[in-house]
């Protein structure tokens, strides 16, 4: 039986091609594939980085029953599975190339650079936090040594 972190492996020569625990571990190799799909319902294009977002909160709210697998095809579809590849339900498709792929493709790019520049500016901040706290332990260092003079203990109570 496969944990939820690995594949399903049925026999013994490692994981069976196209059956996975998790949905993530699914997009992770369909991506090479295709980074951008349709839902099959509606037909909506959903990028890799959306459908990675969908895939960890699928992954930790909806926990697959053990006879359960996601599925890749090879042409980077992923589907789920209730034990039988036969009815195995498509839940994202390749998109086909053409104007709207083109523009979720601009999209999803200015998207991850809006998202790089805004860790790049977090990490900044931390570092000058971080450079600040040291100096300020290097100058409490440096500072001069007064001795705290001993604090006499209370009176005794009366009886």
């Amino acid at each position: 039986m496969a944990t939820n972190n690995q594949p399903i492996n049925t026999s013994g020569r490692g994981p069976v091609a196209g059956h996975y625990r998790t949905l993530t571990q699914a997009l992770a190799v369909a991506m090479p594939k295709c980074i951008i799909w349709r839902e099959t319902g509606e037909g909506t294009p959903i990028s890799v980085k959306e459908l990675y977002d969908f895939a960890r909160k699928q992954d930790e709210e909806s926990p697959l029953s053990p006879e359960q697998f996601y599925m890749v095809s090879r042409e980077g579809a992923i589907g789920i599975s209730p034990g039988l590849e036969w009815l195995t339900r498509w839940m994202f498709i390749p998109m086909e190339p053409g104007q709207e792929w083109d523009f979720v493709f601009r999209n999803m790019q200015e998207e991850l650079q809006t998202e790089a520049a805004v860790e790049k500016a977090i990490e900044e901040a931390v570092q000058r936090g971080l450079a600040a706290e040291k100096a300020a332990k290097a100058a409490a260092a440096a500072a001069p040594k007064v001795p705290i003079p001993p604090v006499a203990p209370p009176p005794a109570p009366r009886r």
